[in-house]
């Protein structure tokens, strides 16, 4: 799975607030450049340190509040006036203040108007490269969100008619049609389905991220019950041109030209997901060196006391459902390892002598720091199930595998809660499952900091079977 394709999953935000932080950063060279000019020397004198600093400022903040509602991919020729009024903007505003606080007198008026002419320049030329990196970006399918359409026929395929290839990062990667008597069977080449075939070898084959049921006067009848078809999987799912039936108060986005209802939509995209998971891979780089004694020592005693292997290795299930291997230090003797896919309870006799202690204090776990590096798993998110019991709980419990809608975790807001260790029956797994979907929809990096501090704390006191 490709993270960076999940900062995009939904707006193209985190990759405008870059541009506009490179375009940020290029004004003040610019600046820099033209006292150059003017002086002779890059040593801005501290005046024109603030001159310089402030419209970089201002043309940030002019910038990311009038691209707010706007897309990268609007078009070109359209951003690019933005970006000019922004520029414009800016340098007026400048102007101003200057006036107001009787500063004029200190800035040479040829270091102003240079600045904005080599900015103007600087402004047309990031424009052009950064539109071709945003392209490769879509072309190499590095940030390219693969869309399934649900619909009646006539409608999927005048929206993949008019759905812009060029300019977007969504694909239309297929689509299953409620009307199988339809005559019609031309769909610009995007291959069709029907509600009885194989859903998972659908999504799996073409690696769908999202999917858009179209809200028509043929679909509205269907529409609950394609709702809760879907809501089964861990895809995102939204409804594509909503009507008037339904009255929809917030999570309606708009994208080439089509608004979009979001049914059931990860919070863990744009900027506050790249600070997740940048901070991720600085403590798991961190926490991995600080624990790197205790994982030695730990080894040592499983090798002494029950031999190799020292680490254990099993498929879990990951963010939209896929699976990636877990890593922990081994606590099961090697005659237990042969019912690995049996839960661990309390007094196992599978468990070695170290495993106990090891389990206890939880040091089996800090092997999976290694796939929070990896980008498999978060330091906070839902624990990671088995494969088996992911199948058999998706059976059990009305949309469990929305839990999935994230990065698994190694600590979670479910086990801060005291449900850790094993789910062996329905009820139990149906709290850790209210638990990982509350801590799904209000997510934000706060609680993050939060359970990992409340997890240090139930490490250290909370006795676990």
């Amino acid at each position: 799975m490709k993270l960076i394709e999940k900062f995009f999953q939904r707006n193209d935000k985190i990759f405008i607030q870059f541009y506009f932080l490179i375009i940020s950063i290029s004004l003040y060279t610019c600046s820099a450049y033209s006292y150059y000019l003017r002086e002779g020397t890059f040593n801005l004198s501290d005046t024109y340190v603030k001159g310089s600093v402030l419209i970089v400022v201002v043309f940030f903040i002019f910038g990311i509040l009038k691209s707010r509602d706007n897309r990268y991919f609007i078009g070109t020729a359209r951003f690019f006036r933005i970006e000019l009024i922004v520029l414009i903007q800016t340098f007026i505003i400048c102007i101003i203040l200057s006036v107001v606080f009787k500063v004029t007198d200190s800035y040479s008026r040829i270091w102003f108007f240079s600045t904005f002419i080599m900015s103007f320049f600087s402004l047309v030329i990031l424009k052009v490269l950064f539109d071709l990196f945003y392209r490769s970006l879509i072309y190499s399918n590095v940030i390219q969100r693969n869309i399934l359409i649900v619909g009646d026929a006539v409608n999927c395929k005048n929206i993949i008619k008019k759905f812009p290839k060029k300019i977007s990062n969504s694909v239309i990667k297929c689509l299953i049609t409620i009307d199988e008597d339809s005559a019609d069977t031309h769909f610009y080449g995007v291959p069709r389905f029907s509600l009885q075939d194989d859903i998972n070898y659908v999504f799996n084959h073409h690696a769908i991220g999202q999917i858009w049921i179209v809200s028509s006067i043929k679909t509205q009848i269907h529409i609950e019950k394609l709702i809760d078809k879907f809501m089964q999987f861990s895809v995102d799912c939204r409804l594509i041109s909503p009507e008037s039936k339904f009255k929809f108060i917030e999570g309606l986005d708009s994208e080439a030209g089509f608004d979009f209802y979001n049914v059931s939509f990860s919070p863990f995209y744009g900027t506050d997901f790249f600070i997740k998971n940048l901070l991720d891979r600085v403590l798991s780089l961190v926490f991995l060196a600080l624990s790197f004694p205790i994982i030695l020592v730990s080894s040592i005693f499983i090798l002494l006391n029950d031999g190799f292997p020292i680490f254990f290795k099993q498929k879990r299930t990951g963010w939209d459902g896929r699976s990636f291997n877990i890593y922990k230090l081994r606590t099961l003797s090697n005659s237990g390892m042969e019912k690995e896919s049996k839960q661990v309870k309390s007094g196992d006799k599978r468990v070695t002598g170290i495993g106990k202690i090891l389990r206890r204090l939880s040091i089996d776990e800090l092997p999976q720091l290694a796939n929070v590096l990896k980008g498999d798993m978060s330091i906070v998110g839902p624990r990671p199930h088995m494969l088996k019991h992911t199948t058999f709980y998706s059976e059990e419990i009305l949309n469990f595998m929305q839990r999935h809608k994230c990065l698994p975790g190694l600590t979670g807001w479910a086990q801060v809660h005291g449900y850790r260790g094993p789910t062996d029956d329905k009820e139990k797994m149906d709290k850790r499952f209210q638990h990982d979907l509350y801590y799904i929809k209000n997510w934000n990096l706060m609680l993050d900091l939060y359970i990992i501090i409340r997890t240090a704390f139930v490490i250290l006191f909370q006795k676990v079977d």
